[in-house]
This record gives structure tokens, sequence and C-alpha cells, in this order.
């Protein structure tokens, strides 16, 4: 079984990235197989296996949740076509060589989970929200916009982070190691 993960992003380009193993870890650490260098992907976020005729996606204790379709998954049996969100990345799942064609933008819209949700706040979309909804605003919010979009008032460029997502594929047992401890800051008087 031939399994892929194709980054969309709202510009229409694409990235497919091939899972050569049986199990990948996606993440901010150093150490994933599928790098997202992102504040708000997790070091360990989550981990898809495939094994035999089934591809599954598990949250590894991701702090903003892994997404499916739109829906918050804990573990789910993936299927060519599905949506897959982890932080602002959105992936069409490609088994198979399906599906062969892949509208980017219209994927990435119907993927992405970090823009507003049905009522109006960010995050988990309401389907997925066990907190009650509140109340609509007198007027609509104004649009926000994508975590990928440039945006001139931004010291970093997400876009330019995402071009350079590191998929490796060199460290065949290694290990992730303790946590390294944060570089040294300037003292507080």
């Amino acid at each position: 079984m031939d399994v892929s993960l194709v980054m969309v992003r709202a510009d229409g380009s694409s990235r497919e990235f091939k899972l050569e193993r049986d199990t990948t870890v996606i993440g901010r650490d150093e150490h994933a197989r599928l790098r997202i260098p992102l504040p708000s992907v997790s070091r360990r976020h989550c981990e898809l296996k495939h094994d035999g005729d089934e591809v599954t996606v598990t949250d590894l204790g991701s702090a903003n949740g892994t997404f499916v379709n739109g829906q918050k998954a804990k573990t789910a049996e993936l299927s060519p076509g599905d949506l897959l969100a982890v932080g602002p990345v959105v992936f069409v799942v490609r088994i198979d060589g399906f599906p062969c064609d892949i509208d980017a933008k219209d994927a990435y819209a119907a993927g992405l989970v970090a823009a507003a949700s049905e009522d109006g706040r960010p995050g988990i979309p309401a389907a997925g929200r066990t907190s009650p909804p509140k109340p609509p605003a007198a007027a609509p919010p104004a649009p926000r916009k994508s975590l990928l979009d440039d945006d001139d008032d931004n010291d970093v460029n997400i876009s330019q982070l995402l071009k350079d997502l590191d998929f490796d594929d060199d460290d065949d047992d290694e290990k992730p190691g303790p946590a390294k401890p944060p570089a040294p800051g300037p003292k507080k008087k």
C-alpha cells in the first residue's frame, strides 16, 4: 500500500510527502519523521500507521488536537481523500494514488480548523466543542486571516516556514532523547 500526505495551501499550491515507513510521527520535535516547525504543533503531535489495508492516525496528547475531516480525533481510520489537520497545516490523505487530482485551495478551506469556526470562535469547530456556544455578536466579526496567509504585520512568515517543512528520513532507528534545555536568556534585574 502506497500512502502519502499531500500538504495543501490557501494559495493553491501543494507538496506530497510519501510515507515510506509503517509508522510516521508528525510534530515540531527534531526527531519527528514529518517535522512542522510551528508553535501550534506539539513536539509529538500525532502518529500515522499503515498496516496491511488500514491507515490510522492517533493523536499523541497534542495541546491543540488532531482533526480528520474537521472533527477532533483521538484515533481514526483514514481513507483516500480524508483531510488531516495538524495545527494550521492541512493534508489530503492519498492511498495507492487516490485521489489523483486534488484542488488544493478547496481542500485547504475544507480542512482548516484553526480559522474561525461556525460560531466565530477560533479553534475547535462547534460540533466538536463540549461547552455551549457564545451568543452571536451584534455585528459579524471581521474575517480572520488564515495562519498560512502572508501578513506584512507578522515578524514570522509562516508560509516560508512551511516551505521548508522537514520530512526526515535519515534517522532509521534513532529514538527521541530528553528535551534540550532552553538557551539561557538575559538575566532579569
